[in-house]
């Protein structure tokens, strides 16, 4: 009898551990669900404020039915990785570079090509014109696109005046693995980058292995690369932008309610996001100046030469991050 029991025991155990480890399949199970989101965004950054506040609204909406647990500062790995853990489950949603952003639907850089859009304005215009096309794109890819971030207007930061496009054939400068324009950048001003993931840029810098970065000021200042690069040059290349979003079905796993509060929060505090990251840009800019870094100016002609250089790149990368078609159709919003 008492080995009986004892068998009793074990086999209860072993379902009742088994029972907690069912997902959940059920509307009524999903209540009360925990969204897991990455990002590369640092601790006490711009969009980690704005994070912090959407899920504390996300919380109150849903009476803590619904919430976030945010893995920031790139714990969960590069953009690559997350898109990977989305789409294997390990993750739910990710709030990512356009870099990221194209690991599911290419065509997204597009808004970011060199000299394709020159202001914030023509930005919000473009991606407004596009949305729905691109908001299809991404549900193609498995995913279901919650807002459109800024991660702000790219400048040369280097431990040298650059102010040529020549200036980097002498330059070791820094390239994303995982970006689709910027090597082609490269190629055309005839340098030879060090391909590298964002956490290891920071070590690359310190120790002279990298001596240039195009980047927006934000993420310099942020990520600490400006402590070493001391010269920036003063004329936007590029619009970085991004974005958040969430697994196709990890969305429909959630209630109609859920989802309703998950899209009217992630639209109201997206917008606070790109208004905060462009105040904050130009607090970034001075912040910069303040510090000793040496602001490169750019004459006419100079600036030039860039948009040409631009104009080549855009050539170049036709049919690999877009066809010409939608090139052409966002660079009317820059004219």
């Amino acid at each position: 009898m008492k080995t009986f029991h004892k068998l009793a025991l074990l086999l209860l155990t072993a379902f009742s551990l088994f029972a907690v480890h069912v997902p959940p399949t059920t509307a009524q199970d999903a209540a009360g669900r925990t969204i897991s989101l990455a990002t590369l965004a640092p601790p006490g950054s711009t969009w980690m404020r704005v994070f912090d506040a959407w899920n504390r609204e996300v919380r109150r909406r849903t009476e803590r039915g619904l919430q976030f647990r945010i893995y920031g500062g790139g714990v969960q790995g590069d953009e690559s990785e997350v898109i990977r853990k989305i789409r294997g489950g390990r993750l739910d949603a990710g709030s990512v570079t356009a870099v990221g952003l194209s690991q599911i639907h290419r065509p997204a850089l597009v808004f970011q090509m060199p000299g394709i859009l020159r202001n914030y304005d023509q930005l919000d215009r473009a991606r407004d014109a596009l949305a729905s096309e691109m908001d299809q794109g991404f549900t193609g890819g498995g995913f279901h696109l919650l807002g459109w971030a800024d991660v702000g207007q790219s400048r040369i930061f280097s431990t040298e005046r650059t102010v040529n496009p020549a200036d980097f054939a002498t330059r070791h400068p820094w390239v994303w693995r995982d970006d689709l324009i910027i090597p082609t950048f490269y190629n055309v001003v005839r340098s030879n980058p060090v391909p590298l993931q964002v956490p290891e840029v920071l070590g690359a810098i310190q120790t002279g292995r990298v001596d240039t970065v195009i980047t927006p000021p934000v993420p310099c200042l942020a990520l600490q690369w400006c402590s070493r690069l001391t010269h920036m040059t003063d004329m936007p290349l590029t619009i970085v932008l991004g974005g958040t979003v969430i697994g196709q079905r990890q969305w429909e796993s959630l209630t109609e309610e859920q989802r309703t509060v998950l899209q009217e929060t992630a639209t109201q505090f997206h917008q606070l996001a790109r208004r905060n990251l462009r105040r904050d840009e130009q607090e970034a800019l001075r912040t910069i100046g303040e510090h000793g870094a040496t602001v490169e100016p750019v004459t006419e002609a100079q600036r030039a030469e860039w948009l040409r250089i631009a104009g080549q790149i855009r050539g170049r990368l036709a049919g690999q991050v877009a066809d010409q078609a939608l090139i052409d159709r966002v660079a009317a919003f820059g004219r």
